[in-house]
């Protein structure tokens, strides 16, 4: 059984980089600076010898004008079977938000993807004004929060279930004391998440 890890795409993924980078005529140092990273740990993506946080991958990505969707679908591959194990998935944390990317598939026709959700007390999601295209359906492991859908609010806590048409405004609260957390997927892939602590 073949199994895709992450640390087996970081070759693939510096490459990338490195091309955009080249094909617009700027240096590691240039691109370094202006995504508030060190010469070094650009070269060292760029050779594939390391994993960027999501939050610098971002950054970088910014910086050279390619959307991070666009790095996924490229990273993506056709294998039937992929594992990525605790520890190699990607993950933002930002503003008592934290998704971290448990597996997604953006090629073929059955597109997805799935992540784990968690809200710290007090704090919620962006609400997504504009929504997007697809589905999103929830399973609650952990703790309360309210779910923003079109104006209507619903409470949900652990052991529920949801589903929502993602095309309506939404949005995940935690009024609650303790952590919220939820798996979480979204059919096709929203991967837009990744560039802020927004839209689940």
């Amino acid at each position: 059984m073949d199994t895709v890890l992450l640390k087996d795409v970081m070759p693939r993924l510096g490459k990338i980089l490195k091309t955009y980078r080249e094909k617009t005529g700027r240096n590691q140092s240039d691109i370094a600076q202006k995504a508030g990273i060190s010469v070094s740990m650009l070269s060292q993506i760029e050779r594939g010898n390391v994993s960027p946080s999501i939050e610098t991958l971002i950054l970088v990505c910014n910086v050279l004008g390619i959307e991070t969707a666009d790095i996924f679908r490229l990273l993506s591959c056709n294998q039937s079977v992929r594992i990525h194990h605790s520890g190699e998935r990607l993950k933002l944390r930002n503003n008592g938000i934290c998704y971290e990317q448990l597996m997604t598939s953006v090629q073929g026709a059955h597109q997805a993807e799935m992540f784990l959700l968690e809200v710290e007390p007090g704090f919620e999601t962006t609400m997504s004004n504009d929504g997007h295209e697809g589905i999103e359906i929830g399973f609650v492991l952990k703790g309360e929060a309210v779910l923003i859908v079109d104006g209507s609010e619903y409470s949900i806590k652990e052991g529920d279930s949801v589903f929502y048409k993602s095309n309506q405004k939404h949005q995940l609260r935690n009024c609650s004391k303790t952590n919220f957390k939820a798996v979480w997927s979204i059919t096709p892939p929203h991967v837009d998440y990744f560039k802020n602590s927004a839209g689940q």
